[in-house]
C-alpha cells in the first residue's frame, strides 16, 4: 500500500468506514462491507491516513532509549517495532466505526449529532392513570362486603324459642255489621220453591186448561179468573177448527227473580198451534194455598202484545210483563251508552222477538233498577214503557215506571 494516497471513506448505505485508494471524485468505489457501489463523491471522507507503520516508526524514533544497564545489548538488539510504543492518537476528526450510525453517514465530520427524538406512546395504547385506583377500589369493596357477611353470620343472635317470645298486645276490634238494604235482607230469607212440585202442578193445570170444554173449567185453572174472564174466553174459548191446541209444555232452565222483591220464579215454555215461538207461563199461589196459572204473563206473551204495541205510533205508553237481563247496550251508538242503563227484553220462550229496554241513568228510577239488578241474572218485572226512536240494532223501549218501585 502506498502511504499518503489512502483515504478513509464512510459508506452511505451501511455507515461503516473503510480505506480506499481511489483519489478521483468521479471514480467508482465499492464498499467492502455491503458491496454498495457508487461514485467516490457520494462516500463520506474523514481524513487522509498515513501508513500505520511509518507513524509508529516516527514516534518510536523520537522517544529516548532506556538506560537500564541490566537490559544490555539484548534490549538494543530488538527492532524498534517491538519496543513499547505510546498509544497512537487518532486525528481530531476521526470517528470510531462502532459509534457511527447509519443516519450519520453523509453528515459532515465533526458536526454534533442530532438530538434523539422522544418516543411517544399512541393514545389508544396509553393506560388510564385512574385504572389502578379503580381496580384497587373495587377490590376493597369486594373484600369489605365479604368481611361484613362473614361478621354478620358469625355474630348473628340466636333465635329464642317461640314459648319465650311474649305476644304483642292486640287491640280489641269491634266488628260492625254492614248496612244491608231492606230489599237484600228480604231477598236473602226467601226460600226457593219446590221446582218438582211446581212442575207437576203446571203440567196438570195446562193440560186441564186446554182440555176444558166450558168457561168454568178453564177459569178453575187461572189465578183470579173472575177479573180476566172476558180475555180468557176471547183468546182460548173458540171451539172446532179455531180452537187453540196444545203442542208442547217444558220447563225453562234457570230461575229468574221478581223485580223488585227477588222472589225465585220457575218458568215454563208453552207452544200452541197459534204461538210457535212459545209463550211464558208461571204459577201463582192463591189465598187458598193452591197454585194456578198467572194470566197476564200468559196472555201477553201468547198474543205477542208488546210486538204489536211497537207497531203503533210513538208517544203512547203501556204496561207489560217482560223478562229482563242487564246488558252492555251495544245495540245503540257509543255516545248514547253512558246516558242509559240497558236491559235485554224477552217476551217469548224463544230468541225472537228481541227488544232492548233503556232507563235514564241519572233518574230515581234508573238508580233504583241499577241497585236492584245484578249482572248475569234474569228478572221478571211489569214495566210502563213507550217506544224510543233512536238508531239501534233492535227495537228500543224507554222505561218510564216499574211496578213495585218506591214512589218518586
Amino acid at each position: 500500500m502506498n502511504p499518503g494516497t489512502t483515504a478513509s471513506l464512510i459508506c452511505p448505505a451501511c455507515g461503516q468506514a473503510f480505506l480506499s485508494m481511489q483519489q478521483s471524485m468521479e471514480g467508482m468505489v465499492q464498499c467492502p462491507h455491503c458491496a454498495h457501489n457508487a461514485l467516490r463523491s457520494y462516500f463520506g471522507m474523514q481524513a487522509q491516513v498515513a501508513g500505520v507503520a511509518q507513524v509508529r516508526r516516527r514516534v518510536s524514533q523520537q522517544q529516548p532509549l532506556p538506560t537500564q544497564p541490566q537490559q544490555g545489548v539484548s534490549a538494543l538488539s530488538q527492532p524498534a517495532a517491538w519496543l513499547p510504543q505510546p498509544p497512537i492518537q487518532a486525528p481530531a476528526n476521526f470517528t470510531a466505526r462502532q459509534t457511527l450510525q447509519h443516519s450519520q453517514a453523509l453528515m459532515p465530520t465533526g458536526a454534533p449529532p442530532p438530538p434523539a427524538e422522544e418516543f411517544k406512546t399512541p393514545p389508544h395504547l396509553r393506560r388510564s392513570p385512574w385504572r389502578g385506583a379503580f381496580i384497587l377500589l373495587a377490590f376493597s369493596v369486594v373484600c369489605g362486603g365479604a368481611l361484613w357477611l362473614w361478621w354478620d353470620s358469625v355474630n348473628a343472635p340466636l333465635v329464642k324459642p317461640a314459648a319465650d317470645v311474649a305476644p304483642l298486645p292486640v287491640k280489641a276490634v269491634v266488628k260492625m255489621d254492614p248496612v244491608v238494604p231492606k230489599t237484600q235482607i228480604a231477598r236473602a230469607v226467601i226460600p226457593a220453591p219446590d221446582v218438582g212440585a211446581v212442575a207437576e202442578d203446571a203440567k196438570e193445570l195446562v193440560t186441564g186448561f186446554f182440555a176444558a170444554d166450558t168457561a168454568e173449567r178453564r177459569a178453575a185453572c187461572i189465578h183470579d179468573a173472575a177479573k180476566y174472564s172476558a180475555e180468557i174466553e176471547a183468546q182460548f174459548g173458540a171451539v172446532g177448527d179455531k180452537k187453540t191446541e196444545l203442542r208442547l209444555l217444558s220447563r225453562i232452565p234457570g230461575m229468574p227473580q221478581t223485580l223488585p222483591g227477588g222472589q225465585p220464579v220457575p218458568l215454563f215454555k208453552l207452544v200452541t198451534s197459534v204461538c210457535a215461538n212459545g209463550a211464558l207461563i208461571r204459577l201463582e199461589t192463591g189465598a187458598d194455598g193452591k197454585r194456578r196459572i198467572n194470566w197476564p204473563l200468559l196472555h201477553e206473551t201468547h198474543a205477542e202484545a208488546l210486538a204489536n204495541f211497537l207497531k203503533q205510533p210513538a208517544g203512547e205508553a203501556a204496561w207489560f210483563h217482560v223478562g229482563l237481563r242487564p246488558s252492555h247496550g251495544l245495540d245503540i251508538a257509543a255516545e248514547l251508552r253512558p246516558r242509559y242503563i240497558t236491559f235485554d227484553v224477552q217476551v217469548s220462550a224463544g230468541r225472537e222477538p228481541h227488544f232492548v229496554a233503556r232507563v235514564e241513568r241519572d233518574t230515581p228510577l234508573g238508580r233504583f233498577m241499577n241497585r236492584e239488578s245484578e249482572w248475569g241474572k234474569a228478572y221478571l218485572a211489569r214495566l210502563l214503557v213507550r217506544r224510543l226512536d233512536i238508531q239501534s240494532d233492535a227495537p228500543c223501549l224507554l222505561v218510564i215506571d216499574c211496578e213495585g218501585a218506591p214512589e218518586r
